[in-house]
């Protein structure tokens, strides 16, 4: 399967349009929780899963970045919301 070629500008734009509708801002609220965006990833006594958060935690914070969003503005969206 041959890969897409795209400019940083359009893969920025793309970024922009998922993450900037209802659907995306969900999905965005929900990988800011589970990926431990404002929390700390330290597990006392499991250095593995220490860094497995961590690595968790640094990809949402990168996609955050990449769109232009402040992590601690989804912290507060995310304080008013529940996951069954």
């Amino acid at each position: 399967m041959p890969q897409d070629k795209y400019t940083l500008t359009e893969l920025h734009d793309s970024y922009q349009a998922v993450f900037n509708s209802k659907d995306g801002e969900r999905v965005l609220d929900h990988l800011c929780k589970i990926g431990h965006v404002n929390e700390s990833t330290y597990v006392t006594g499991d250095p593995g899963e220490s860094a497995h958060r961590e690595g968790m935690r640094r990809l949402v914070l990168s996609i955050l970045r990449f769109i232009n969003r402040d992590a601690q503005e989804i912290y507060q969206l995310t304080q008013n919301t529940q996951y069954d």
